[in-house]
């Protein structure tokens, strides 16, 4: 387990202290002893700063019958919370979170948040399995108040870039506005090598059927916690990542690959209360850092690119533009 202050990753090679009933090793990965009873890990308790709010996320591979659910709480006053679930969660199951509510602590889709007033100082999870579900990464994320990252980046690349596919959002009929986390998370399997033409002509519709949360009978595509499950239930090792600095987003471009941002604000082209793209870079050059994206939102209908061609999705943001509206600092991770 490696806690770095405001993420927690577990690995399931990693668990010292955890409590495991009916699981076991096997290829990197936790599974059931006996597949005819669930299997459950549980965490020990752990100390943390102060937080006002966590979200949990896990890479297991699932489906419509093997299923992983994960619970969290959260220590609130001197005392943990009731555990609060993400629900049973499997690949084409039928998703869905619900309002959970406890004395200091509360959960909304997929973040658990302390109440006005009150701050977090420690977490526990548990996560129970099913059938075929197979684990291999848990993590929670914190948000900490007025919390600061620096890194040494002076030996990093001027440039990095990955060759991410791109789509965009607006070409899906319907539900196409709608879904511009399920296609983050598209483009993020496809760079991993997942094909999904022969399921659709639009493969990001056809992970939104996956991402999408189904709570109160209204579907939704943007729960950070469903589209790392759905990652994950690919067999990618993935998680969610809350970063407060570009030195930690600089690392993490040079060191480990592309990843999904949860973005909030003007982006120069348009204004959003909330929206995904995918990083695929930087580049430093003489007149400024840029932040290169593949943006499901950007089509023509925003003119052209510096070569006269019609914009489509990929997009330079200068850096100053991109850290104002990645304010949130919520990552999908992929390794």
């Amino acid at each position: 387990m490696k806690v770095n202050e405001s993420n927690i990753v577990c690995r399931v090679d990693e668990l010292n202290g955890f409590k495991k009933d009916n699981i076991t090793l096997c290829d990197n990965k936790l599974v059931l002893i006996d597949k005819s009873k669930n299997g459950v890990i549980e965490s020990p308790e752990i100390e943390t700063k102060e937080f006002d709010e966590c979200v949990g996320s896990f890479a297991c591979i699932t489906d419509k019958n093997s299923l992983a659910t994960l619970e969290i709480s959260i220590k609130v006053n001197g005392k943990y919370s009731k555990y609060f679930s993400y629900g049973a969660w499997g690949l084409g199951s039928s998703n869905l979170y619900y309002e959970q509510d406890d004395t200091y602590s509360y959960m909304h889709v997929d973040e658990i948040l302390t109440k006005e007033g009150y701050n977090a100082t420690g977490v526990k999870f548990r996560i129970t399995l099913t059938n075929d579900a197979k684990l291999s990464i848990v993590n929670v994320i914190l948000r900490i108040k007025d919390y600061k990252v620096s890194l040494d980046t002076s030996n990093l690349p001027k440039k990095v870039y990955y060759e991410v596919p791109k789509l965009n959002q607006n070409m899906v009929p319907v539900i196409g506005h709608e879904m511009c986390s399920a296609t983050t998370s598209c483009m993020l399997l496809m760079y991993k090598g997942f094909d999904f033409s022969k399921y659709d002509e639009f493969p990001h519709r056809y992970i939104a059927n996956f991402v999408a949360d189904n709570g109160h009978n209204d579907p939704t595509y943007g729960n950070w916690s469903f589209n790392i499950f759905t990652i994950g239930a690919y067999g990618v090792d993935t998680y969610l990542k809350r970063i407060y600095s570009w030195d930690e987003i600089k690392w993490h471009l040079a060191n480990v690959g592309p990843f999904g941002a949860s973005i909030g604000g003007d982006t120069g082209l348009y204004k959003t209360a909330g929206h995904l793209l995918v990083v695929v870079g930087y580049k430093e050059t003489s007149e400024g850092t840029y932040v290169l994206c593949n943006d499901p939102n950007i089509n023509d209908r925003f003119g052209k690119d510096n070569m006269g061609n019609p914009l489509f999705v990929y997009y330079e943001y200068k850096l100053e533009t991109f850290m104002n509206f990645f304010k949130k600092g919520v990552m999908y991770v992929v390794e």
